[in-house]
């Protein structure tokens, strides 16, 4: 079993607006930084029993971090503007993306995991000794649910949220010695994330899909455009395999996980 190192766990502070996101890593000037998830709980004994029964009803969810004043760092300059201006209730809100890279390997473009929040930003005290760094300490609050999605760490960071089902493929078909799809399609068409298992050696898998109302329906193997009924290559590891079903205005992309063994 490898140990998961710090670094494979990320967050992406929005430093742009909610209409044009602009999603700045959490990271210059800050060494340490834990995701308080503050449970909410209900204790009681029952009549019948000696012992508590434990419930857990909720989460306040809050990241407090300190970070070394760093200047032209843009999660410092957009938490720094909040400083200076004192902003409150909806103009010290914006949005965090958590990543955890460790689950996904990388690959060609890959996408990873990842869960949105709507948070809210205190700014807790700023400063520090004489001869020192100044630092800011302020603590990121999670607002309401989260939002399930997938997120590209790339040159341009890109979210994506895990879309309703609009348009629902009428067949769906991954062609692989070996490979059958969790959960399998016909047992719920409206599922939207698939995973399969093949062994090392593997190497190709067959998708085709159809749907008779649809504008457009492009296969994706990482980002190589593949044809109707073409092989996806496989390699050792996770393998993203996406189909994206266009009709009119209505975007649906479903994504098969096939992982093949190693040696």
């Amino acid at each position: 079993m490898a140990k998961i190192k710090r670094s494979q766990v990320k967050s992406f502070l929005n430093t742009g607006t909610i209409a044009d996101p602009v999603w700045s890593l959490i990271g210059d000037g800050v060494s340490v930084g834990k995701i308080a998830y503050n449970p909410k709980t209900t204790s009681e004994t029952h009549i019948d029993d000696d012992n508590a029964t434990v419930s857990v009803d909720s989460y306040g969810p809050a990241l407090p971090i300190e970070q070394t004043a760093v200047g032209g760092d843009a999660v410092f300059e957009f938490v720094d503007a909040l400083r200076k201006s004192r902003s409150t209730l909806g103009d010290a809100e914006t949005e965090l993306i958590n990543v955890w890279l460790y689950e996904t390997p990388a690959g060609v473009s890959p996408y990873y995991y990842a869960e949105k929040n709507d948070v809210s930003i205190q700014t807790d005290d700023f400063g520090g000794e004489g001869g020192t760094p100044a630092k800011i300490n302020y603590t990121i609050s999670f607002l309401g649910d989260l939002i399930m999605g997938v997120f590209k760490p790339a040159a341009t960071a890109t979210w994506e949220a895990n879309p309703g089902v609009a348009t629902t493929l009428t067949t769906m078909t991954i062609v692989a010695a070996g490979l059958t799809l969790s959960p399998l399609f016909a047992t719920d068409p409206t599922n939207l994330l698939y995973t399969a298992s093949v062994a090392n050696g593997v190497v190709a898998a067959a998708m085709t899909s159809t749907l008779a109302t649809a504008d457009s329906i492009v296969q994706y193997e990482g980002e190589n455009v593949i044809g109707q009924g073409a092989d996806a290559t496989l390699a050792v590891g996770v393998n993203h395999l996406t189909i994206v079903v266009t009709e009119g205005a209505v975007v649906t992309t479903y994504r098969i996980d096939v992982t093949q063994a190693a040696p």
